[in-house]
């Protein structure tokens, strides 16, 4: 992986602290009866789960390229915050709170990718249109159950497709950040169907698994072959 050596370091570090919070949720999975709640089995579980983006931002810090920098730091920064509330549903405002903290890390991938636009090719157009299509799709499926929350998830699901589609039109040296994308568009799509159309617990394991390989290859796609 050709990054700059500070940020390959942190890098691999937040990689290892994916790994292994995703491994721990994997025993608690094995150790608990089918559906059985994940949160709250693991001691200092929200900074199990926030360690991953905070190593992360350390490898941003890194990063030689400024405006990309601020912009790459702050998404994932609030990512962790996004993190550390969903680790505590037992919060009345645990989700609502997540929801807003990776609505703002959509917006700041944002700032990151617009203005590296330029892959034009036709596959990336192609799988703008089916995140486009896949987004709607979703909506119209959680909209009878979103009630007072039909607003702010409609806002979101449309910031994530735009993020998404940034990442896939993107010019970068990789196609690492655009699969980083469509997996950060994939976990959110579990997390919502657990949250609206079934038992959230059914879903927990490739929520996380997909999330951890969208950070990571997001962080690893701005980063890799890049210095200038």
């Amino acid at each position: 992986m050709m990054m700059p050596a500070r940020v390959r370091e942190w890098w691999l570090a937040g990689t290892m602290a994916g790994l292994v919070y995703g491994g721990l949720l994997v025993t608690v999975a094995m150790d608990s009866p089918p559906g059985a709640p994940l949160n709250g089995q693991i001691a200092f579980q929200p900074l199990w789960k926030t360690a991953m983006a905070l190593l992360l931002v350390r490898a941003a810090r890194f990063h030689p390229l400024r405006r990309e920098r601020r912009w790459l730091m702050a998404a994932l920064l609030f990512c962790a915050v996004g993190d550390f509330l969903l680790a505590m549903p037992w919060l009345s405002f645990s989700f609502i709170g997540g929801l807003g903290a990776f609505l703002i890390a959509h917006f700041a991938y944002l700032g990151l990718f617009v203005p590296m636009a330029g892959d034009w090719r036709a596959h990336r157009l192609i799988a703008c249109g089916v995140v486009v299509g896949a987004a709607g799709v979703m909506l119209a499926r959680f909209w009878p159950n979103l009630g007072a929350l039909a607003v702010p998830v409609s806002v979101y699901v449309g910031a994530l497709a735009a993020m998404a589609c940034a990442a896939l039109l993107a010019k970068l040296p990789t196609p690492l950040a655009a699969i980083g994308a469509l997996c950060f568009a994939v976990s959110d799509g579990l997390l919502g169907t657990a949250r609206f159309l079934a038992p959230f617990d059914t879903f927990a394991l490739g929520i996380w698994w997909t999330y951890a390989a969208a950070q990571v290859l997001l962080v690893a796609g701005v980063a890799a072959g890049r210095d200038k």
